[in-house]
């Protein structure tokens, strides 16, 4: 398992845990977590090829900050 893959897990637990189906579609450098909340579709960027150690920490963070800018966290 690539860090990539270990990064998409977690985000596609993390949403399912509160609810979402998210969409996960691979093009180009990254792959794009989609879920949607209320008519507004939102998207989480993961890079295929993780080179910092702390992406895991960062994508966490990132995916946690827009839950809870929207009110579901």
């Amino acid at each position: 398992m690539t860090r990539a893959d270990e990064l998409i897990r977690d985000a596609v637990e993390m949403l399912a845990a509160r609810g979402f189906i998210p969409t996960v579609s691979n093009g180009g450098k990254h792959i794009k977590v989609c879920w949607f909340d209320h008519g507004r579709r939102y998207t989480l960027l993961i890079s295929r090829s993780p080179s910092d150690h702390r992406a895991r920490l960062q994508s966490r963070t990132v995916l946690r900050r827009l839950l809870r800018n929207n009110g579901a966290a």
